[in-house]
């Protein structure tokens, strides 16, 4: 499997990765972290060396015993010789003795195991199957229990059952290539470890600290727990993202260890960006990953058809790189080694479209190219929690993140926004009372009904065809993101928002 972006099995470690770059147009190298080792081979077939002369030997004891025990009855010696002629004729019919001929061979096969190992001289891992990676549909284990008629214990867990168990919405979903996203969305770890962005090293919080947004490493577990458990598996990282932290262990990446070695039960899909790959294949990373973006694009394509070739990176993609520039590197890949690109990430919300509006996305689809779009809730201008008439997003001692110009400006966006949460809300109410007798009955998932208008811009990237990265701080966030599932926007509302989208980019207030 040539194309699996980021998907590649690190059984070693239980999870798997990628990496993404900062910098524009940027092709990835991706790089298995693990090792090949040849297991030995033993014979499938079951067999033993044969001898005609071979005989049961008893000790001295025993056979002194034997002779001690006397004549039998005449009559009880016949019954006992024709009981044996019977078994040994039944045993010759099922499983016949092997004949002089079999017997002078080296080794005699078993016919009631050789059809199991028919065909094969030995166990070789390159003749297992490969790894599939393609819509695993995760049922929850209520639904699997429900389904068996199984029971269950205190925890909702089968006796002798584990695995990861969750429902991904997006199973069927028509993916680009051979990768797929669970549930078409992931998050990003951009401010872990950013004191900036209001993380704190320490194990408390206090009240006027909560209020202005602070968060700690303790407030990241639990929410890398929730989305993990819930089929959000895809995380973005960097060595660059709260790297003032890192003398204390708490930059992103490091967080994100701690989180993946907590939680062993998850299997997390890590995309993050490194400086220098090439010192990255050879010394390894913070996050054990195998998905690399490096510059000179043009330059690097014969290298890395030559690195893939020779099994030391999985997939390649790239970082903000333009439709034009995508195609061309894209052709001369394909013509080096027979390689395409697997994914392509840029910024795209509802307050910035130039990804839509150039054609870009279009043209990932086009060549079979993952879109994955970077902040898509705009800083959170895009989310609808601040406006003009909510600067301060509902919170009285919070500081105005935006000036009232800015907001004032997309004033139209967020008031359909509102609109389009409010018939969204309806329609899940309707659709949620209609299936609630089923769901009772045969098991499976409740979907959200209490939405809010930062899904709405989540989903609506989801309707674009793309994969949305929004930024994780706290579980509260992580609960928002898991209220994307299960539901999305119709044609209709999609293009209220894109209506309204443009209407907002020409600075018209309706």
């Amino acid at each position: 499997m040539k194309l699996a972006f980021s998907i590649t099995l690190l059984s070693s470690f239980g999870y798997t990765s990628a990496f993404h770059t900062p910098f524009a147009s940027r092709p990835i190298l991706m790089s298995t972290a693990t090792k090949t080792t040849l297991l030995p081979q033993p014979h499938h077939t079951t067999s033993f060396n044969a001898d005609t002369n071979t005989k049961l030997l008893m000790s001295s004891e025993e056979k002194d015993k034997e002779e001690d025990d006397g004549p039998i009855s005449d009559e009880l010696s016949k019954l006992i010789g024709k009981r044996a002629s019977l078994t040994s004729k039944k045993t010759t019919e099922s499983n016949p003795t092997p004949s002089a001929s079999q017997l002078s061979n080296e080794e005699y096969i078993d016919p009631s195991t050789a059809s199991l190992y028919e065909g094969k001289s030995g166990m070789d891992i390159f003749e297992m199957p490969d790894f599939q990676n393609a819509r695993p549909l995760k049922k929850s284990r209520e639904m699997e229990d429900k389904k068996r008629g199984g029971d269950t214990n205190n925890d909702g867990k089968n006796d002798g059952e584990d695995g990861e168990f969750y429902v991904d919405f997006q199973a069927e979903y028509d993916d680009e290539n051979d990768f797929h996203v669970p549930n078409r969305i992931g998050f990003s770890t951009r401010d872990w470890g950013d004191v900036d962005a209001g993380f704190k090293a320490g194990k408390k919080l206090k009240k006027k600290e909560i209020k202005r947004g602070k968060f700690l490493a303790g407030d990241l577990q639990v929410a890398y727990d929730t989305l993990m458990e819930n089929g959000i598996s895809f995380v973005d990282t960097s060595e660059n993202y709260g790297l003032a932290s890192r003398p204390k262990s708490l930059s992103a990446e490091q967080i994100l260890c701690q989180c993946i070695d907590t939680n062993m039960d998850a299997t997390p899909i890590v995309a993050s960006t490194i400086s220098n790959p090439w010192r990255s294949l050879k010394q390894g990373t913070g996050v054990p990953a195998n998905m690399f973006h490096i510059g000179a694009p043009g330059a690097v394509a014969s290298a890395l058809c030559a690195a893939m070739d020779q099994g030391l990176i999985n997939n390649i993609g790239v970082k903000n790189m333009s439709k034009s520039k995508m195609k061309s590197f894209n052709s001369k890949l394909n013509k080096i080694g027979g390689y395409s690109i697997t994914s392509n990430q840029f910024e795209f919300s509802l307050i910035n479209r130039k990804a839509w509006n150039s054609g870009l996305i279009a043209a990932c689809k086009s060549l079979g190219i993952i879109p994955v779009a970077s902040n898509p809730l705009g800083d959170g201008l895009a989310s609808g929690v601040y406006s003009a008439a909510d600067p301060t997003g509902g919170q009285v001692s919070k500081k105005q993140p935006f000036d009232f110009k800015t907001l004032d400006k997309y004033t139209t966006l967020h008031d359909v926004m509102a609109s389009v949460q409010g018939k969204v809300q309806k329609r899940l109410e309707k659709e949620n009372s209609a299936l609630k007798d089923r769901r009772d009955r045969y098991g499976g998932p409740s979907i959200n009904t209490d939405i809010t208008t930062t899904q709405i811009a989540i989903n609506y990237i989801v309707a674009k065809g793309c994969v949305p990265m929004p930024n994780v701080k706290n579980p509260k966030e992580a609960d928002e993101i898991i209220g994307c599932l299960g539901w999305s926007l119709s044609d209709d509302e999609v293009k209220m928002l894109d209506n309204a989208a443009d209407m907002s980019d020409k600075g018209r207030v309706v």
